[in-house]
């Protein structure tokens, strides 16, 4: 166990890290016309991009789930989508960069692989909300400042569709 720990300093560090960068803003329009036309270098330059760019992203999901309102982060659902991001996040930022056809669809790949394992993210948050609910709020009136958590969600969901619009899988 004494070993993994400077591991995972080191990933919390570089998450921190890559979680304050300024995210590329990429339009719909932009990726319908760069997408038109799937020529292999228009592919490789979209595995480029995404080597750089989605660890950005899922860098900063994974900073808000463990920074959540009422205990949320702490719950057992909420730890496992925040495990999710963080295994995401390393199998990108550890994969070797990114030259040719061959690391392309490699790395498209690996990108398939990530998006089958959040594929139960929506579910898995909604369990996290509701064990929330069931342990700490046992009458149906929710305590104010719990909208916080529903603005949380509503731009954790936002971004989440924006990734998945960005790997086009």
């Amino acid at each position: 166990m004494m070993a993994s720990e400077p591991v995972a300093r080191a990933v919390a560090e570089e998450v921190g890290r890559w979680g304050s960068m300024k995210q590329t803003g990429v339009s719909l329009r932009y990726m319908m016309e760069f997408g038109s036309v799937p020529t292999d270098r228009n592919l490789l330059l979209s595995a480029q991009f995404l080597q750089k760019e989605l660890p950005i992203r899922i860098a900063r999901r994974a900073l808000e789930l463990e920074s959540l309102p009422f205990g949320l982060s702490a719950k057992p659902a909420i730890l496992k989508v925040r495990d999710w991001y963080l295994d995401s996040f390393r199998d990108i930022r550890y994969f070797p960069e990114v030259r040719n056809r061959d690391d392309e669809l490699a790395f498209t790949q690996m990108i398939k692989m990530i998006k089958v394992r959040h594929n139960n993210v929506v579910p898995t948050m909604a369990l996290g909300v509701q064990q929330l609910k069931n342990e700490q709020f046992s009458s149906r009136k929710l305590p104010p400042g719990f909208d916080e958590i529903h603005g949380f969600l509503d731009r954790f969901y936002m971004s989440r569709i924006g990734i998945r619009m960005l790997i086009g899988l």
